[in-house]
């Protein structure tokens, strides 16, 4: 049975309550007008990348998926935040919450709500947490090269994506596949990329081997699911994905608030 999120979305299980949201403004803030070191990141090569995460988050069988995802990736590499402000978040909701009253949608699951919906957006919780002093500028990759050199080079993507029925848990060497139905929207973080080249090519984006590239998912449903908590998906897949009202966030500047306003 399908159960009713804001702004109209669905879903099949209430641990997948991301709804999609697009703001024409971000197009101002593409990850494609960074540069790193004087070098635009569109002219880098892409590269195999791993930032370093070493905790497994389970917001169990409530949804909440953004604001894990969000903190997945503050308690990880490039810039790790001490967990007891990751505790604090989520024993309060503090990203959930105000990403409810944020997004475009009235009403949500905060005290006093109208109507009563769970869910909300990347966006929204983004949002949120630059408000909370975690991120001082986030980009957007609107092209699968700008969501393939940022997370090589700048940190791990925070996404937005479809969730497929085939995708509740990978099979047994770690890779998820896109088949079935939409079963919901899923908040999620991408922490590592592994590049393959096409055979005689050269080192470019347009050499790189869609269907052997993948990067590799950090869920919030514990480390039991999937490879230890972690799935393998294509560039293709991921691809697919994005261009299905996906968002992808990447935290372009950082920082670490001593404690939560």
């Amino acid at each position: 049975m399908d159960i009713k999120l804001k702004g109209g979305a669905t879903t099949q299980d209430p641990r997948l309550d991301r709804v999609p949201q697009f703001d024409e403004r971000s197009r101002n803030f593409r990850a494609r007008s960074m540069s790193l070191a004087g070098v635009p990141l569109v002219q880098r090569k892409p590269r195999s990348y791993t930032w370093g995460i070493n905790q497994w988050l389970d917001h169990g069988s409530e949804g909440r998926c953004v604001e894990y995802s969000i903190c997945h990736d503050l308690l990880g590499r490039p810039k790790e935040v001490r967990p007891a402000l990751v505790d604090q978040i989520l024993s309060t909701k503090r990203i959930y919450w105000p990403a409810q009253e944020a997004d475009d949608w009235p009403g949500g699951s905060y005290p006093g709500a109208t109507p009563n919906y769970e869910g909300t957006s990347v966006l929204a919780g983004i949002k949120v947490a630059a408000a909370l002093g975690f991120y001082r500028e986030y980009r957007w990759a609107m092209a699968l090269d700008e969501a393939v050199l940022g997370l090589g080079y700048v940190g791990p993507l925070v996404l937005g994506i479809n969730w497929y029925e085939g995708m509740y848990n990978t099979d047994a060497e770690g890779w998820l596949h896109v088949t079935g139905a939409v079963a919901g929207g899923h908040a999620i973080l991408a922490h590592a990329i592994k590049i393959a080249f096409r055979p005689g090519g050269g080192r470019t984006f347009s050499d790189v081997d869609l269907d052997a590239s993948y990067i590799t998912l950090h869920n919030s449903w514990g480390k039991d699911w999937g490879v230890e908590g972690r799935g393998k998906l294509s560039l293709t897949d991921f691809d697919r994905l994005r261009r299905e009202d996906g968002e992808v966030c990447i935290i372009s500047q950082r920082a670490t608030p001593r404690v939560l306003a």
